[in-house]
């Protein structure tokens, strides 16, 4: 498997939350090299193996952040609001792609640096802010509807080393990660039962999570993958976790404290990389979510570190999407082995 290829695919396609569309059928065709596929009522893409003796769910959230279109202006700028966490340091000069009947490339205004007031950072509002298009409003409005999503325009590059920089590696880089731990354990399962859950609406409050863990099943083990604060130069070592050294291990009241230890063994024992990010109540997550389904599941977090979140220009190291997956994949081998023992 390409990893890097893969990333920069799913990466590629457009699923802001509560409009996953285009990617919920891009993922399906990934997955349904290993299993049964489908997509529910709210967009997550679901897919499973024969259940077994232990079944274990793995999650990760199909939604990039993004804007939705809220209106015209009388010269055709198009007003906006957000999406998830779009960060709005970063909106001002950004080129976007406004997906209405066809797709159309827009700026977000930027006033000149010669015109700025000196508060003008502290006033950043997306309600105060807009989109350039170049059309007339009748023009806009013709191409455009109000709800319309609007997505940051997508650069893909190959850095030095192993590292590589995209929009929406959140979570698409995770989504990856379970693909390849798929692979890893490919015909090898006859205990063990694995349902995956691409999530829709992460950004928005989970509602995919929460919905889709509650009607597929019920599961012995729960391992959510998501993205980590990556270190950079202007953030402190306690709120970050170092690209390349492989994925956090999450520790949290919420987790579950015996299946986030089994991992960490599994981590050292077959000397795989990795880290802890330990949080004091939850996690921000999906794990919150399916944690709490029906009569709980035990839940650990995976967290592959990523730099300069919710920009176009997010920064992963590939090695650190291959670790994550042979840690899920030596998980779930090692629950066939315990299973297949116990059943002999």
């Amino acid at each position: 498997m390409n990893i890097k290829q893969l990333c920069f695919d799913l990466a590629d396609k457009v699923g802001t939350s509560g409009y996953e569309y285009d990617v919920a059928v891009a993922v399906s065709e990934h997955l349904k090299k290993y299993m049964d596929v489908k997509i529910d009522k709210l967009g997550n893409v679901i897919g499973k193996t024969a259940q077994g003796n232990y079944n274990i769910l793995l999650d990760a959230h199909l939604d990039q952040i993004g804007l939705v279109v809220r209106g015209f202006d009388d010269k055709g700028f198009v007003l906006f609001d957000k999406v998830g966490g779009a960060d709005v340091r970063v909106l001002t000069g950004a080129e976007v792609i406004l997906h209405g009947k066809e797709d159309i490339f827009g700026v977000v205004c930027s006033v000149p640096p010669h015109l700025a007031k000196n508060d003008d950072s502290k006033k950043l509002d997306v309600k105060q802010m807009a989109v350039d298009t170049g059309y007339s409003k009748e023009e806009v409005s013709g191409l455009l509807s109000i709800g319309d999503r609007i997505t940051l325009r997508n650069f893909q590059y190959e850095l030095l080393g192993d590292k590589i920089s995209s929009g929406a590696f959140d979570d698409r880089c995770a989504i990856a990660a379970i693909l390849y731990a798929l692979e890893l354990v490919k015909d090898k399962l006859k205990n063990v039962g694995i349902t995956v859950m691409f999530s829709s609406r992460e950004e928005t409050g989970g509602s995919g999570a929460k919905t889709g863990a509650f009607t597929n099943g019920c599961f012995c083990d729960s391992i959510v993958v998501d993205v980590g604060f990556g270190d950079d130069p202007y953030t402190s070592k306690e709120e970050t976790i170092k690209l390349g050294g492989g994925p956090s291990i999450g520790i949290a009241p919420i987790l579950d404290a015996r299946l986030t230890k089994e991992l960490v063994d599994l981590a050292k024992q077959k000397n795989i990389p990795y880290q802890h990010d330990v949080m004091s109540r939850t996690t921000g997550t999906n794990a919150d979510h399916i944690s709490v389904t029906g009569q709980g599941i035990r839940t650990a977090l995976l967290s592959i570190p990523l730099r300069y979140m919710h920009t176009a220009n997010e920064v992963i190291s590939l090695k650190d999407v291959e670790y994550t997956a042979k840690l899920i994949a030596e998980l779930i081998l090692k629950k066939e082995v315990q299973y297949n023992a116990h059943l002999s």
